[in-house]
């Protein structure tokens, strides 16, 4: 099984959010998938979702140890 890097979906994912806010583009390829302009609350929802993931990769992910004092 490979690795998901979120990183680089998160970085398609505002590109694609960028160029249609901008006019660059009609619509947008993202894996296989064709979004438009009516496709940015999806968008929105999926920049959402991966920063979430990313901020809790960084902070040492759903299990941390507690240190006790």
């Amino acid at each position: 099984m490979t690795a998901i890097d979120y990183d680089a979906r998160l970085t398609l994912i505002q590109a694609a959010i960028t160029a249609i806010l901008e006019g660059k583009v009609q619509s947008y390829d993202y894996e296989g998938l064709s979004v438009t302009r009516l496709d940015l609350d999806w968008l929105s929802r999926e920049e959402e979702r991966l920063i979430a993931k990313l901020n809790r990769r960084n902070r040492g992910g759903v299990f941390r140890t507690a240190v006790p004092r």
